[in-house]
């Protein structure tokens, strides 16, 4: 999309349009430049949050078994003990 309207704007620049349409048209031209750089930096961004979080997804695969039981019996017992406390008062 980004390349038919880049071709748009070179005809319209290419027919010799009268000064002040053609300084218009350069600014949308750097306009459009700088959107395309930032849409290429968020991308990397989004690039380099996607590796983070396919690390921490093989970090937590990889967790022993023993540890992710160790987990759930620290929960029961949180929950055990809020829903005793939760009782009492």
């Amino acid at each position: 999309m980004a390349y038919s309207v880049w071709l748009m704007i070179k005809r319209m620049v290419a027919s010799k349009p009268s000064p002040l349409v053609k300084d218009d048209l350069q600014d949308v031209l750097i306009t459009l430049a700088r959107i395309d750089e930032r849409i290429v930096t968020i991308f990397n961004r989004q690039a380099l949050i996607e590796a983070r979080v396919n690390s921490m997804d093989e970090k937590i695969q990889g967790m022993n078994p023993a540890v992710k039981f160790g987990e759930r019996v620290f929960w029961i017992v949180v929950a055990v003990i809020a829903a005793g406390a939760g009782k009492i008062y």
